[in-house]
């Protein structure tokens, strides 16, 4: 292990991951250091900055919950969690669909050197583990690159516990601490506070309190991963979505939001519902920054064009009409006009025309009025097929009929296992309406979902990418939840008996589902090709104190040395995308103008030597010995980096 201080003496650029870095904490240091005192924000010294009255005692609107000062400090936690890779599984368009599988672990399931595919760098990931760490991880390279997120979180039903445990892990103690939730008496055994022992039981029984920390941390990272022109959509339901809301203005900001969408969800009443048979939920969007994000229209299709015809065989082809009359009032916009037949008409009062009188007799004379079939009705004019734009504007109302049920996402997971694994799963066709919306064919646009369930927003990706050519890439995280053999006997029996899972999780069918819709595509589509890995989390090598008082390195012996690469590449800014290239293998990796060191001997220093330009980086807890670099060449020092 490269010691820190020995590293920094020596003029090294640390990079500590472990460390909690706010930005807007240290651009307020170097720039008005008078705001900052005893390394602690003077809110008066801010308000003074900005010009405000300091004296005035003035109450804000926010909304508050018991635990908002924990989610706050779990979203600037580092993670104690690096990502481990799995294997590769990749469909193209061949003869036939093939599926090629590359596993760290194919031929040896204890080799730890294994390597990771070299037939095809995958533009497509699966991560299993808890979102808050992998949001994390993906910050440091995917910060501003996501276009667009669709997440379905678990839902508050009062009824399920969390399987996510912000509260509870042992690397969260020092936060606990922090924020006053946990106390170390002088025999050093934990006291919880009153409010962590309420908040942990609120946690439990899924109040409003808790699922509001357990979604904030997460909502301030996917913030954080949006570009510019990003744009994020939640599905939520009743009980959740006026919470949901306001906590979405405070992260996202008020005048960002695009958008409440109103889905119809079933198309047939429950009559044995107590009180109001419930069809719709709701899709929150949220753009990163609302003068950025430019909305498509949507392709137009037969429905759109219906109303249209040519009753007066206008050269100009089919057209629909539209009334001239509004409601507000203009004076010079009320005139009479007669019709053809020698009707005469006039506004209604307290109303005009739209058009001025010049204005109505210029179209008038391009045959662009009509007065109906018996040329004495109330003028209108025509709007030519034509003239219409490619698309149409998109509604707030989604129709089970446009995007698909509830019942329409069952049939989508059983059109590709053949039986029902999970309860009314979204469909397909919504996850496609949002994609349509706000991503692009041409530029290589990111999805993420964090909260992959079954894997709808991977199938939605590929089935768009297949049928328009677009390049569309995605990321799911799904948590390794453990599938309740009483609760979901089938998913349960599915994993265990035809996937071999020997802890049946969610997990196991999300991977499953994308494997088995990629295929599906490749078979019909000739143009497809897809590649998918899948990654899962590990613990961090840390230091622990023994018995004896002594430091020890606790190191995760299950990370390959790509493994290593990998996350020293996450590190540098490297998305998961970029090919990763074996210099010297076990020991050298390079992606672009980045090297990663894993082991270190003369061959190594010696291609080190002639480098030009590239950075370096050094896992610190490796066992590299830090005087051989620094005896190679003056410029090396510049370009090194030790992360921890």
């Amino acid at each position: 292990m490269i010691q820190k201080d020995e590293a920094i003496k020596k003029g090294i650029k640390i990079i500590d991951s472990k460390e909690t870095h706010n930005p807007l904490f240290e651009n307020l240091k170097a720039n008005f250091p008078q705001t900052i005192k005893d390394n602690q924000v003077d809110l008066k010294a801010i308000a003074t900055l900005l010009g405000l009255d300091t004296k005035a005692n003035i109450q804000g609107y926010e909304l508050t919950f018991t635990g908002k000062a924990l989610a706050n400090a779990l979203y600037s936690t580092p993670t104690q969690k690096l990502l481990a890779f799995e294997e590769t599984f990749t469909y193209h368009n061949l003869e036939s669909c093939k599926h090629s599988k590359e596993s760290k672990n194919a031929e040896n399931k204890e080799d730890s050197n294994a390597e990771a595919p070299t037939n095809q760098t995958p533009q497509n990931f699966i991560i299993k583990g808890d979102n808050l760490d992998v949001l994390k991880i993906l910050k440091s390279a995917y910060s501003e690159k996501i276009k667009m997120i669709y997440i379905d979180p678990p839902y508050n039903t009062k009824n399920d516990n969390f399987i996510y445990p912000d509260n509870f892990r042992k690397d969260y103690k020092a936060i606990l601490q922090e924020v006053g939730l946990l106390e170390i008496d002088d025999e050093g055994n934990e006291v919880e506070s009153e409010t962590l022992q309420f908040f942990k039981n609120i946690q439990s029984t899924r109040t409003h309190s808790g699922w509001l920390a357990f979604m904030l941390p997460r909502l301030k990272l996917a913030r954080d991963l949006l570009r510019e022109d990003g744009v994020i959509f939640i599905s939520i339901d009743d009980n959740e979505q006026a919470n949901l809301k306001i906590l979405c203005d405070e992260i996202f900001g008020e005048e960002n939001f695009v958008c409440n969408f109103i889905w119809q969800k079933n198309f047939a009443p429950k009559n044995d519902n107590k009180y109001i048979s419930e069809s719709t939920d709701y899709i929150l969007c949220y753009s990163k920054y609302k003068n950025y994000f430019n909305r498509n229209l949507l392709p137009r299709i037969d429905k759109h064009d219906s109303s249209y015809s040519n009753p007066d065989n206008d050269k100009r082809g089919d057209w629909t009409s539209g009334s001239i009359l509004v409601t507000t009032f203009s004076e010079k916009s009320v005139y009479e006009i007669i019709a053809p037949n020698g009707k005469k008409h006039l506004p209604p009062k307290g109303r005009s025309w739209r058009y001025s009188k010049e204005t109505f007799e210029n179209l008038l004379e391009d045959n662009r009025i009509w007065f109906g079939r018996d040329g004495n009705g109330v003028p209108r004019v025509k709007r030519f097929l034509s003239e219409m734009s490619n698309g149409i504007v998109p509604q707030n109302l989604l129709l089970y009929k446009e995007v698909g049920s509830s019942q329409s996402g069952n049939k989508d997971l059983q059109d590709i296992f053949q039986i029902q694994l999970f309860d009314f799963p979204k469909p397909i066709s919504l996850i496609k309406h949002f994609l349509k919306l706000s991503t692009s064919v041409e530029l290589n646009d990111i999805i993420l979902d964090f909260f992959a369930g079954s894997g709808t927003t991977a199938q939605a990706v590929m089935e768009l990418n297949a049928e328009d050519g677009g390049n569309r890439k995605c990321i799911l995280v799904q948590i390794e939840e453990p599938i309740d053999d009483k609760k979901n006997p089938n998913a349960y029996n599915f994993c265990k008996n035809e996937l071999g899972s020997t802890n049946p999780a969610i997990s196991d069918i999300t991977i499953e589902r994308v494997k088995r819709a990629s295929a599906k595509i490749a078979n019909i589509n000739q143009n497809f090709s897809v590649s998918f890995s899948v990654l899962a989390l590990s613990d961090k090598p840390e230091l622990i104190s023994t018995e004896q008082g002594t430091l020890e390195l606790l190191s995760n012996a299950n990370l390959s040395p790509f493994d290593k690469a990998l996350n020293l590449a996450l590190q540098s800014g490297k998305t998961l995308d970029k090919p990763l290239k074996t210099i010297f293998e076990n020991r050298l990796y390079q992606c672009e103008d980045c090297l990663y060191l894993i082991a270190c001997d003369k061959e190594v220093l010696e291609f080190l030597r002639n480098s030009q330009n590239e950075y370096i980086f050094i896992d610190g807890f490796e066992d590299i010995n830090l005087e051989d670099f620094l005896n190679l060449d003056s410029s090396l020092n510049d370009r090194l980096r030790v992360v921890y």
